[in-house]
């Protein structure tokens, strides 16, 4: 066996792996994003829907 082909081979298994690793990373990446703009929309809405009860429930108190 050619020592360079053996070299070849782990060369390319190597990039394959960090090929594979890097799209792990960048899909993980991706849902984390996501998910903390989705907690961020949800905390807005319900922060809005709080103030708009708490103000409501202070006007007809009076």
């Amino acid at each position: 066996m050619n020592p360079m082909s053996s070299v070849w081979r782990w060369a390319m298994a190597s990039n394959e792996r960090a090929v594979a690793n890097a799209r792990a990373a960048a899909t993980e990446c991706s849902r984390l994003r996501v998910e903390r703009v989705e907690v961020q929309l949800y905390v807005e809405r319900f922060g809005q829907s709080s103030v708009e009860a708490t103000t409501e429930a202070a006007a007809t108190a009076r």
